[in-house]
């Protein structure tokens, strides 16, 4: 629909707007068809357009209209949004004035129909070609767009914003259902293709007819990045997506969730940061963590002894070090310690040790853990110390207190309970049972030591009684050799008893044995070492 100024085509800019009335309109009708009739094409060229008789004639015919008359003058005298509504000449944005007629909306309504088609144009052109300074200029002039005519007016330019979204939606699906040709090593190209799409300059600038389609331009930039952490080894990408999209001036109520997306992405883009700076550590830790992992599997298959795997760990962790490592380091404090704990579990379950999977309980106790986690490793230490004292005695060596029994290592004793006796005549009847007292390998070879010492030196004191006694008179080399064999027993029973208690652990005397958990209960019940006698 084209814009056409009757005042213009008859030529009565110079005329006073309270003089024209019909007759000279009549008069100058005549002159111009006339003038059109001798035209070579039998057209009127007004400004850029081919008029005929016709569009003359319905134009002309609203002069009729005094409301019409007097915008049409005021248009005559109002060059540039005359010129604008005729051919689209942009220099009405460059000089855009506000008058008081624009404020009456039977003129804004007379106007709009012609204004707002080249509105939208301009508009859409400035928006495509990203001049902010342009944009913002045309916006000046929305206010001769009458509410009837806004969709006209921003039609080009919503669909243009439209077909943007559905752009980046498509890239969303495309990453989602994995068909996407973006790459850990190119999707951050994904963050220039969203800002030359939505510049937010741009966008912030925008009447809010715009409103919706800004809040569905942060819904689908949020959508997007979403899609890109979940399928992509990258937070940096996500992050700053969500910082540009914040950017927007947003009316939704998604704008708490995107504020809480941003503050969780940027969180986690901040500890990925610092994990990277930090990998070097991390790797030395992640190396540690793996050798405790296999110290696990040895304890399992028996192939490393549970102490052994502690004194392991003792070597390969400082706990100073450990826990003086900043935040980022938190989640691999937590796997170590996990891990500590599940040795600790394999060091009772595959070797009965309570006594290693008590050290190393407390040692993951040690560690700057979270609070779950150091509720567990608490709850592990409680059931083991409860299984310490049922147990006591046999899950932990009675001679040391430190190392678990070894199966080969017991010592058999047999006990006796007399169970009636009579005088006339003298006899007796008794029980008796087998014990195996509990007892490590190191213990076994203390105690082996002390009483291969304490024969070796009770025969050599022995023999030396005897040979002593032959010498000085021969007929008492008996009585030499009992006095050998009584001097060589204690001689040597204080030779063992000297060497067990150098080594710090209880020697195997009855006295010692009878305060076993094993036997301790059965001593108080009458049971002895010796068989009873009639």
């Amino acid at each position: 629909m084209n814009f056409i100024n009757p005042i213009e085509i008859l030529e009565l800019e110079n005329t006073d707007i309270a003089v024209i009335d019909n007759s000279i309109v009549k008069k100058a009708k005549r002159k111009l068809f006339a003038d059109i009739d001798l035209s070579d094409n039998g057209h009127l060229d007004y400004k850029g357009l081919t008029l005929t008789k016709t569009d003359c004639e319905k134009v002309i015919d609203e002069l009729e209209n005094i409301n019409a008359l007097e915008f049409y003058s005021h248009l005559v005298s109002n060059k540039l949004l005359n010129d604008f509504l005729v051919n689209g000449n942009d220099r009405l944005f460059e000089f855009f004035k506000q008058e008081s007629i624009y404020k009456l909306p039977e003129f804004v309504k007379f106007i709009s129909p012609y204004f707002s088609p080249k509105f939208d144009k301009a508009i859409l052109k400035a928006f495509i070609d990203q001049d902010e300074e342009r944009l913002r200029k045309i916006l000046r002039t929305q206010v001769l767009i009458s509410t009837a005519d806004l969709n006209v007016a921003f039609k080009g330019l919503s669909i243009e914003i439209q077909n943007r979204l559905q752009k980046v939606d498509a890239i969303t699906k495309e990453i989602k259902n994995e068909e996407s040709d973006y790459s850990d090593e190119d999707i951050d190209d994904v963050i220039d293709l969203v800002k030359d799409l939505f510049q937010t300059e741009l966008l912030n600038h925008l009447p809010s007819y715009f409103q919706s389609q800004i809040n569905k331009i942060a819904a689908s930039i949020n959508f997007l990045q979403l899609a890109i952490w979940n399928e992509f080894n990258t937070t940096f990408v996500s992050l700053q997506l969500l910082e540009y999209l914040l950017e927007l001036n947003i009316e939704s109520v998604s704008k708490p969730t995107f504020q809480k997306n941003y503050d969780i992405v940027k969180k986690k883009h901040e500890e990925r940061v610092e994990q990277e700076k930090n990998a070097p550590t991390l790797k030395k830790w992640a190396i540690i963590l793996l050798a405790i992992q296999t110290q696990i599997k040895s304890v399992e298959s028996k192939s490393v002894q549970a102490t052994d795997a502690f004194e392991k760990v003792k070597q390969l962790i400082s706990l100073t070090e450990l826990n003086a490592l900043p935040a980022f380091a938190n989640e691999i404090r937590t796997q170590i310690g996990y891990s500590i704990r599940s040795l600790s579990i394999s060091c009772w379950n595959k070797q009965n040790d309570v006594k290693s999977s008590l050290y190393l309980i407390n040692f993951a106790l040690q560690i700057n853990v979270s609070d779950e986690a150091k509720l567990k490793f608490k709850q592990d230490k409680n059931e083991l110390e409860e299984l310490e004292k049922k147990y006591k005695g046999v899950l932990v060596c009675h001679f040391c207190e430190k190392n678990p029994p070894d199966d080969n290592s017991g010592i058999s004793q047999t006990i006796y309970k007399e169970t009636y006796r009579s005088y006339i005549p003298r006899r007796v009847q008794f029980s008796y049972t087998d014990v195996t007292i509990p007892r490590c390998k190191s213990c076994n070879e203390i105690h082996s030591k002390g009483s291969d010492k304490y024969y070796l030196i009770f025969f050599a004191i022995l023999i030396l009684g005897v040979i002593i006694g032959a010498i000085t008179d021969g007929e008492h080399f008996i009585i030499g050799g009992i006095i050998g064999a009584v001097v060589g027993w204690v001689i040597g029973k204080a030779v063992e008893g000297n060497q067990v208690s150098n080594s710090g652990i209880k020697d195997t005397s009855e006295l010692t044995l009878s305060k076993h958990p094993l036997l301790i209960d059965r001593m108080r019940e009458g049971w002895t070492f010796s068989k009873p006698s009639a």
